[in-house]
């Protein structure tokens, strides 16, 4: 009881502040209509941006469901426009003597588990494996382009030899004129490749945009790669083009390995014939 007399004489003006202002504040309020609507729009407000960052926060936490819902979408979609080119492919040319009816590729979403882009012998590790029905020699595609070649697989994880490394040939062509070359990293920048094997002949622009040629069983063709930033005439008869790729492999986070229904064949009857 002692101290809580000695608290009130030591508070008691501070305690007696806040009882006169509430009792000033009560009062003000219940004056005119005004003075409530005012108080009013201010605690809108407040607890409008309140309810905004709860909002935000529940966005951010959403992000990874959103983000396998468009991987998801972004393969059926790839798979619906292969199937839609074979299609485009039969009416616009002879049948062939198998009655495709088929798409040629088909794709399916993994997830980058880790990824280096500052050596010359660059890999991605992907969360899928063997047991995924994933094998060496398969293509992978990123959204803006391609990301490699799968080098090895075990049960539950595969190795891709990507762009990124010195050892790593594609098949490309300059798309407004259809020639096509070899295509590889320099090892200098990791957002350019060199394409090589250009004839001089051939009509090349800075801004012109490189795609897969269709050339490999590994990759359909006409998937946009980059566009060229620079060229010059390396001995007298090939360009040697410097190409802006499209994809940046700092941000790589979700791909798309790509089983080709065709290769086995293709890949059989070039052994046979080389053999």
């Amino acid at each position: 009881m002692n101290n809580f007399i000695r608290f009130l004489e030591r508070f008691h003006f501070v305690i007696l502040f806040v009882v006169l202002f509430a009792i000033s504040v009560t009062m003000y309020l219940n004056t005119t209509y005004y003075q409530k609507s005012q108080v009013g729009r201010l605690t809108k407000g407040v607890s409008g941006v309140i309810a905004g960052q709860f909002s935000n926060i529940g966005q951010y936490m959403n992000l990874k469901r959103v983000n396998i819902e468009l991987t998801q979408e972004n393969v059926a979609l790839r798979n619906e426009l292969e199937r839609m080119r074979v299609i485009i492919e039969e009416v616009e040319h002879t049948p062939r003597l198998d009655s495709l009816s088929g798409a040629k590729y088909w794709y399916f979403p993994a997830r980058v588990v880790n990824n280096m882009v500052n050596r010359r012998h660059n890999f991605i590790t992907l969360n899928l494996g063997a047991s995924n029905g994933v094998m060496p020699g398969m293509g992978v595609v990123c959204g803006k382009g391609i990301a490699g070649v799968v080098s090895s697989v075990s049960q539950n994880f595969c190795t891709v030899i990507s762009v990124l490394n010195i050892d790593l040939k594609v098949s490309a062509k300059h798309s407004k004129s259809g020639i096509f070359g070899s295509l590889s990293w320099d090892g200098v920048n990791y957002r350019e490749v060199v394409l090589r094997d250009i004839p001089l002949h051939v009509d090349v622009a800075v801004g012109d945009t490189i795609v897969t040629s269709g050339f490999s069983a590994k990759f359909p063709r006409d998937i946009p790669l980059g566009v060229i930033s620079d060229f010059h005439n390396k001995d007298g008869n090939f360009y040697t083009i410097r190409v802006r790729l499209f994809a940046d492999f700092k941000r790589l986070d979700y791909v798309y390995l790509v089983k080709s229904y065709e290769g086995p064949e293709i890949n059989k009857i070039e052994i046979t014939t080389h053999d």
